[in-house]
């Protein structure tokens, strides 16, 4: 399973449960969480002065509670998650002592989990199951699934919120996989962005040989009420 963009309280609680009852009846031995579990508005480096006196506790309790329901055994950090991180490295008083709280908490509650953490980084980011790849991403728009392809090869990725799919032709396969979002379609910031309208709830399920790195993908979107997934049983 591959599932990302929760974004603590602006996740889609539909869209949630949907991911859940999926993987009741699926049974994954591996579920990753690619990113972006936190919204963490106030901490943004451009956030005005109204979002940074947010209180940032039902996010960031949201998301683990989403952590613990899900129980992924890989945790990659996306952008959002990543301002945490950042700010705990900060010499910014008080609030670089609170993202240090916070940190610790975190390391806890995932260890706890034994689940292993990845942070948000092109090179050590990268989680490797046989010959696919998986990753937070950093791109976005129509470009992006082709454009990581072409720099990681077979990849899958959160991000962009967009449901996407590219091959790159070539004697050795490779494909790159956006696998859409778990959040609100519609938040403040992209109300007036025309490119949030590709935005699309969806995830991954799939397959993959130990043995041979062989991997075989799916994509479950929703469509109106129903997932893909939903409508091939039916």
């Amino acid at each position: 399973m591959f599932c990302s963009d929760v974004h603590g309280d602006e996740q889609d609680k539909r869209a949630v449960n949907s991911l859940l009852a999926f993987c009741e009846a699926y049974k994954p031995h591996v579920r990753v969480f690619g990113g972006d579990l936190w919204d963490f508005r106030p901490l943004r480096r451009k956030a005005c002065d109204e979002e940074k006196r947010e209180s940032m506790v039902h996010d960031f309790t949201m998301g683990v509670d989403f952590l613990k329901r899900y129980q992924p055994q890989f945790l990659l950090r996306g952008n959002h998650d990543e301002r945490l991180w950042d700010l705990s490295k900060e010499d910014r008083g008080i609030i670089s002592d609170y993202a240090i709280r916070a940190v610790s908490d975190v390391e806890k509650i995932v260890q706890n989990l034994h689940c292993r953490m990845l942070p948000y980084h092109k090179r050590d980011g990268v989680l490797k199951l046989g010959s696919l790849k998986m990753i937070h991403g950093f791109l976005a728009g129509v470009t992006a699934a082709r454009r990581t392809a072409l720099a990681y090869g077979s990849v899958l990725m959160g991000h962009g919120h967009a449901v996407d799919h590219a091959i790159i032709e070539g004697l050795e396969p490779r494909m790159g996989r956006m696998a859409g979002c778990l959040c609100k379609l519609d938040m403040d910031y992209n109300r007036a962005q025309i490119g949030s309208l590709r935005h699309a709830h969806g995830f991954i399920y799939g397959c993959w040989n130990e043995k041979t790195g062989d991997y075989f993908c799916q994509q479950s979107q929703r469509i109106g009420n129903l997932w893909t997934h939903d409508l091939i049983t039916l």
